[in-house]
């Protein structure tokens, strides 16, 4: 769906697009400027493998931003759809700290009446 929707940028070399493990990431060391997940930490079995993958490839002072809509998020994790804690936001961003990400920070935002969160960070090497 993001290669259909992105497609003039893809084919103009501005962006690229990956689907692979994110702690194994095809990618050299500092390559990325930014870095945009939706809707996919609280699956990965090691926040902090994923986190560190992301920091390796990232260049310095690139930025890292997902979203989610923790109210559902949240109600998915009381029927223990996700493994343990991984899937609150708290987990993730002490894991991108870890990994050496700075200005780590959620805000919450709202598109057309629908309530979401963003979590930004800066990459630091």
């Amino acid at each position: 769906m993001a290669g259909d929707r992105l497609k003039e940028l893809v084919s103009s070399g501005k962006v690229s697009l990956y689907q692979c493990d994110v702690a194994a990431m095809p990618l050299a060391e500092s390559m990325v400027d930014k870095v945009f997940h939706c809707n996919c930490y609280y699956f990965w079995p090691d926040l902090r493998k994923g986190a560190a993958e992301i920091h390796r490839v990232m260049k310095p002072g690139g930025l890292m931003v997902t979203t989610l809509r923790l109210s559902s998020v949240a109600s998915f994790a009381s029927r223990r759809e996700f493994p343990g804690e991984n899937w609150q936001p708290k987990a993730y961003m002490e894991a991108l700290r870890a990994s050496g990400f700075n200005q780590v920070s959620m805000e919450d935002h709202q598109h057309k009446h629908i309530t979401y969160q963003a979590i930004y960070a800066t990459a630091e090497k």
